[in-house]
């Protein structure tokens, strides 16, 4: 008898024994299978982007040509954005400084001190997209307008200027036509001559076999001088480097009569149209508020 119930305990041990292990067992393949299910991706905008620097665009508007917008990333926390209704009398440029904050995903920024206007910005590689007053994307025809592009005048360095001397004291700061960037030449929009390579979206070649570039150039009396292939042309315009806008007046031109006048034409037109420009490296375009660059332009080296 005795030994029957030690038998039976025995067993009892055993078996509760085996039950554990197979739990254990069981456990840990859930635990194993839940190790290899849940992955936490933290990579987001804020801490894989180099989103710090400028960003330009002109965004839609309901009572005027466009408001033209640029939103420097100074650092980590940061801002200035500068603003300027177009179209509009006396309109004039505003600046507002503040920091900024991220949205808990990591993906937008929100800048301090706006209340009645847009103050969230979606950021992806190289742009940023203003949201609505809800932080919601804008959707429709004009989605694509509120778009503001990565300039790369952040990366630009200038040297500093020279002391002042009877030669240069009147000297723009803008006269210096070439200035190095990190890895490549930038050129100065006033100084440097420009060839054009497209304008209205057609590839440029030389006129008539012509071995003369077509081209624009601005001095620093603000007067321009071009060629489009059979007259030189010459007039006056207006640069506010600062944010980036160009006005040209309407100019004279020498009154050669050539076979092929439909460029010269498109080029003079052009000139009247627009109003801002953008820089890259050796490349520069000409643009009309939002639309496709009306001409591209490339530095033509000395």
């Amino acid at each position: 008898m005795k030994i029957t119930s030690i038998t039976c305990i025995a067993i009892l041990f055993f078996s509760v024994g085996c039950t554990k292990k197979t739990k254990t067992e069981a456990t840990n393949e859930i635990l194993n299978d839940s190790t290899t299910i849940i992955v936490i991706d933290e990579h987001n905008a804020k801490n894989s982007l180099d989103y710090i620097g400028m960003y330009k665009g002109i965004v839609p508007c309901a009572d005027c040509e466009g408001i033209e917008t640029i939103l420097n990333l100074r650092d980590e926390s940061n801002f200035v954005l500068t603003t300027h209704y177009l179209g509009k009398k006396d309109s004039k440029i505003n600046e507002l400084k503040g920091t900024y904050t991220w949205n808990k995903e990591g993906n937008t920024v929100v800048l301090s001190g706006i209340e009645n206007g847009p103050s969230q910005y979606f950021v992806s590689e190289n742009y940023l997209t203003q949201l609505d007053l809800e932080g919601n994307k804008i959707t429709g025809d004009l989605a694509s307008k509120y778009v503001l592009e990565k300039q790369n005048e952040t990366a630009v360095e200038i040297a500093p200027p020279s002391p002042p001397t009877k030669s240069n004291f009147n000297q723009s700061p803008t006269s210096t036509s070439v200035q190095k960037q990190v890895g490549k030449e930038v050129y100065a929009v006033v100084g440097t001559k420009w060839r054009l390579v497209e304008l209205n979206g057609r590839a440029i070649k030389n006129i008539n076999q012509s071995t003369k570039d077509l081209f624009l150039q601005l001095n620093k009396e603000n007067r321009y001088s071009a060629f489009a292939g059979c007259n030189s042309m010459m007039g006056q315009y207006e640069l506010k480097e600062e944010i980036f806008r160009i006005k040209f007046s309407k100019g004279a031109s020498t009154m050669m009569a050539c076979p092929d006048m439909e460029t010269e034409q498109e080029f003079a037109k052009m000139l009247e149209t627009v109003d801002n420009y953008s820089l890259n490296g050796n490349q520069m375009t000409l643009n009309k508020a939002r639309m496709a660059p009306l001409a591209r332009f490339e530095a033509i080296k000395k």
